[in-house]
């Protein structure tokens, strides 16, 4: 498996660090305005400082705010974030609070070389957590145990609508993460540009009117018990997980997943 794991210092980030620079500058500098105002006013008597106009902000917390911020922007910008499954990008994120790394290149690039070096494995781990749950939820295939089938049933996907919605809807937390890692491994694979949600989103509109959702990938189906039938429709990249599958558990890499 071949994917895009270069990294670079494109014109966007220099100028994410410009503009951290000059937010930090000028929020520093609206700060001690709002003082000398609140500074002319307190000898006119108490209270006389609007609401509306305090900061209570301190200045390391809004840098920490501030930072945590464009590090989610420049993970997008790198295209790395398509490389992570649900796990890898709860790290990033737990990475960030409550004290995220300064933004600065030095650790920009220190951050993405790495994130670089580790890219491979960890769209190959996005790959087997994909494979274990479908593993665990489908187990039909015992021939060939290391191998997803063309047709898969997803337990605990689907759930009922709500408000004025009568039909069915992919379940949040679990399940939506699920269907986010399976779609993010073949639009990967596929070496198009991933849309975080987007397979989630178009099933919704087809199963909130009880219809069988269809586009270039996936025939999928909705069930009032929650499962969701699943048929992948490109073979080509369904045996290129397959091949990655079997590469690896032929290595010793994990576990077999029905024993997990």
């Amino acid at each position: 498996m071949s994917i895009s794991t270069s990294v670079a210092i494109p014109t966007t980030l220099t100028d994410l660090l410009q503009a951290r620079e000059d937010a930090l500058r000028l929020i520093g500098d609206s700060i001690s305005i709002m003082r000398k105002a609140s500074e002319v006013l307190t000898p006119m008597g108490s209270l006389l400082m609007p609401y509306s106009a305090r900061i209570n902000g301190d200045a390391g917390q809004i840098r920490r705010e501030l930072d945590a911020s464009m590090w989610r922007r420049a993970l997008d910008l790198t295209g790395f974030k398509q490389l992570m499954d649900a796990e890898a990008a709860k790290e990033f994120e737990k990475g960030l609070e409550p004290n995220p790394p300064e933004f600065t290149e030095g650790t920009i690039r220190a951050t993405f070389i790495d994130l670089r070096i580790k890219a491979e494995p960890m769209f190959r781990r996005g790959i087997f957590n994909v494979f274990r749950y479908l593993s665990d939820d489908y187990r039909t295939n015992e021939k060939e145990p290391f191998r997803i089938g063309r047709k898969i049933i997803m337990s605990s996907m689907i759930s009922e609508g709500y408000g004025m919605r009568s039909g069915l809807r992919i379940s949040h937390g679990y399940a939506s993460d699920k269907l986010n890692d399976l779609d993010r491994v073949f639009i990967t694979l596929d070496g198009k540009p991933f849309q975080p949600r987007s397979l989630e989103s178009a099933m919704a509109v087809a199963f909130e009117q009880m219809e069988v959702f269809e586009n270039e990938y996936y025939r999928a189906k909705a069930f009032r018990n929650g499962n969701l039938h699943l048929e992948f429709k490109r073979l080509d990249l369904l045996e290129k997980v397959n091949e990655q599958i079997a590469e690896f558990y032929a290595d010793g890499a994990l576990p077999d997943a029905r024993s997990a």
